[in-house]
């Protein structure tokens, strides 16, 4: 069983990388003495792979030990992160993995520590891991950057990512038929299993995930399918120890799908599943139809084509109606996936575009001040009703002015949710016209490719 822990570093990057990588806590005593004069010096013997045992136990993740500070340093410098400021004192994070007594070898640890480094921040991070011996528990070591190389972005220690790490680590371990241990509620009353649980329920990206990956199955007539469906969905594909991890951009971080959602998410049986059941259709995509008449009252030459914001919304609202809550296709963005639970804030945008007449920003810049001057004049009415009630004597019949004061305040309420609808169009019509460019382009290129194979069949006969 592995314990872990992760805590920030605010004084010299070089101190602690020193430190994890000290000669004398990482050296192997029963390992056979060589004229070799610097660590540095070992590390093209230690990484042959036609050996098997090793001196010093030091790996470099996306760098190279001899200049991991150097190369840390100039990561903080390209994304002007190197400069002490208020918002930016930590200068690294330093961390641990310590096993029971005699539980593990040397090579076994720091091959798990070198894996539990890589899942959790080797896409996006500098770390050096550090395997030392000088105890009796073998523990590892992690010094990882505060700043990514990739984005720029700082390392953000929480909770969730606690649990994230403590999870990780116990699920490798797991792989190694080590012990793990059971999560406890600690003294501060802290459960990080629930934090664990928690981020997995509260994220789209892992929701969105299973809902692909339960698509890909349902639509697969082999495994190499499901395999070349997630592909297409936009997932990249990782394999080890027989088990599958997928990403998808913008995101950085792997999701092991077996230790997200369950041992039925296991590469046994996906293929089970996929043998055993016969392959849904590909449905069409097609807007709802209605089999009753319609009836229409008054005339089609006086309807008017609605313009700007409004087309806009309502050409949006069709595109995400054409696809079931229940049943959401992969072919919908992720971005217009989380939209569509927000439909009752659309309905509600629209209704105010339609009761303002607001087709462009600057019928909406002119609504939103005149429903704050609107808003002014209620709260100084308000205001005055207050100050009238204050006034009364004791034995006075407060209840009328109460009403009226109760009246305002309504008013209040829907002024200011009408400005924050008005605040929510302005960022979101941009967001709109994006998610529709993304959309079209998508269908498009789909477009495409059907004429592309029905000019190869032509061709092929």
């Amino acid at each position: 069983m592995a314990t872990t822990k992760l805590w920030k570093v605010e004084n010299r990057l070089d101190n602690v990388v020193n430190y994890a990588s000290d000669k004398s806590k990482t050296e192997n005593k029963n390992y056979q003495k060589k004229n070799i004069n610097s660590i540095f010096e070992l590390l093209d013997y230690t990484t042959n792979p036609d050996k098997t045992e090793k001196q010093f136990f030091i790996t470099g993740i996306n760098c190279e030990l001899d200049t991991a500070v150097k190369q840390m340093a100039q990561t903080k410098k390209k994304f002007n992160k190197d400069k002490y400021s208020k918002n930016n004192k930590i200068v690294a994070f330093h961390g641990y993995q310590s096993f029971a007594e005699g539980e593990v070898t040397p090579e076994t640890a720091h091959e798990i520590g070198v894996k539990l480094a890589e899942e959790m921040w080797g896409d996006r991070f500098e770390v050096v891991v550090s395997t030392h011996l000088n105890t009796n528990h073998i523990h590892n070591y992690f010094v990882l950057n505060s700043v990514s190389f990739k984005d720029g972005k700082k390392y953000y220690s929480n909770f969730a990512n606690t649990a994230l790490l403590r999870k990780t680590s116990d699920d490798i371990c797991d792989e190694y038929g080590l012990k793990v241990l059971e999560e406890k509620t600690c003294k501060s009353g802290i459960n990080f299993e629930n934090f664990y649980k928690n981020g997995l329920s509260n994220s789209d990206y892992y929701k969105f995930a299973k809902e692909d990956i339960d698509y890909a199955i349902n639509h697969s007539w082999t495994y190499k399918e499901f395999l070349k469906k997630l592909k297409d969905i936009g997932y990249e594909m990782f394999f080890r120890t027989e088990k599958i991890s997928i990403r998808r951009y913008p995101h950085k971080r792997n999701i092991r799908i077996e230790r997200a959602f369950g041992e039925q998410y296991s590469i046994d049986n996906i293929k089970n599943k996929i043998c055993s059941s016969y392959p849904n259709r590909e449905e069409v995509i097609k807007p709802k139809t209605y089999t009753g008449r319609l009836y229409l009252k008054g005339s089609l030459k006086k309807l008017s084509k609605p313009k700007g914001f409004k087309a806009l919304y309502l050409y949006y609202c069709y595109l995400l109606k054409v696809y079931p809550k229940k049943k959401i296709e992969y072919k919908l963005t992720p971005a217009m996936r989380v939209e569509v639970r927000k439909m009752d804030e659309y309905s509600n945008e629209i209704r105010l575009l339609n009761k303002y007449n607001i087709t462009n920003s600057d019928e909406l810049n002119s609504c939103k001040t005149n429903l704050n001057g609107q808003l002014n004049d209620l709260i100084r009415q308000r205001n005055n009703l207050y100050y009238k009630r204050q006034n009364m004597a004791e034995n006075e019949n407060k209840d009328e002015i109460n009403k009226e004061i109760e009246m305002v305040s309504k008013d209040i309420i829907k002024i200011r949710n009408e400005i924050k609808l008005c605040n929510k169009i302005k960022v979101r019509v941009p967001e709109i016209k994006e998610q529709i460019k993304y959309f079209n382009k998508k269908e498009n290129d789909e477009k495409q490719k059907e004429i592309q194979k029905k000019k190869q069949r032509k061709w092929e006969r």
